[in-house]
């Protein structure tokens, strides 16, 4: 077993950023564990930028704004600095914009998708 070790990140840091299949969406892999497929990231979203489609996760999806106003357009759930989401397992939603450039923590405690899409593949 690997052993354990203390770790800290720095959010504007621009290294280990990675470019999203959506345009202006960005991933920083802060965490992942390779069994379950749990992780915890930065993600970045430029104004104007979003997920494309509703979709589902296949595990709780959880994040928390640094950052910014994301909204989700099919509910009109809007993040903003402080605010928490909870997403549940298999729970359709998106499409999301950010109406302002976006930081967020986000979550999930096992894998993301049972397929990933396009707009979700790391580049």
């Amino acid at each position: 077993m690997e052993e354990l070790k203390e770790m800290v990140w720095q959010a504007d840091d621009e290294t280990g950023w990675e470019a999203l299949g959506t345009a202006g969406a960005f991933i920083k892999i802060l965490w992942e564990n390779s069994e379950t497929g749990a992780s915890i990231a930065l993600f970045r979203v430029n104004k104007g930028g979003g997920v494309p489609t509703t979709h589902v996760h296949a595990s709780n999806q959880f994040m928390y704004c640094l950052k910014g106003r994301y909204r989700y357009t099919a509910s009109d759930i809007e993040l903003t600095p402080g605010k928490f989401y909870w997403n549940p397992k298999d729970h359709p939603h998106g499409p999301t914009l950010a109406e302002e450039d976006c930081l967020l923590v986000e979550i999930y405690d096992g894998p993301h998708y049972y397929e990933t899409p396009d707009f979700a593949v790391h580049r």
